[in-house]
């Protein structure tokens, strides 16, 4: 899981809107694939929008009206998910990646 990580927060770090709509639903599939294996309350919620997510990435036009909602729900529940997270560093690195989808909402 550490490569997804970093792949993830360099897409944020790079600027997000930088990010091919391609790539960005390739990093959600490979979230959500891991998100539904995971074992914490509110995994199969946060797989569920990663998918919707991926799917409206992939989609010829994306919705952006569309876009913007979905992130921020996903940044929600991703700070929660942080909050339950047993390992301290994957904590560390799953509450930077909810702050960084914030962040790219409150832009």
């Amino acid at each position: 899981m550490p490569q997804r990580f970093v792949a993830t927060e360099n897409a944020f770090d790079k600027g997000i809107e930088n990010t091919s709509a391609k790539a960005g639903a390739k990093l959600a599939g490979e979230w959500a694939e891991a998100v539904r294996k995971a074992d914490f309350t509110g995994a199969k919620g946060l797989a569920s929008e990663l998918e919707r997510l991926e799917k409206l990435l992939s989609a010829d036009e994306p919705d952006t009206d569309k876009l913007g909602p979905l992130l921020e729900k996903i940044g929600q529940d991703t700070a929660k998910a942080a909050d339950r997270a047993e390992d301290a560093k994957i904590a560390e690195k799953v509450r930077k990646l909810a702050e960084a989808m914030g962040a790219k909402q409150a832009a």
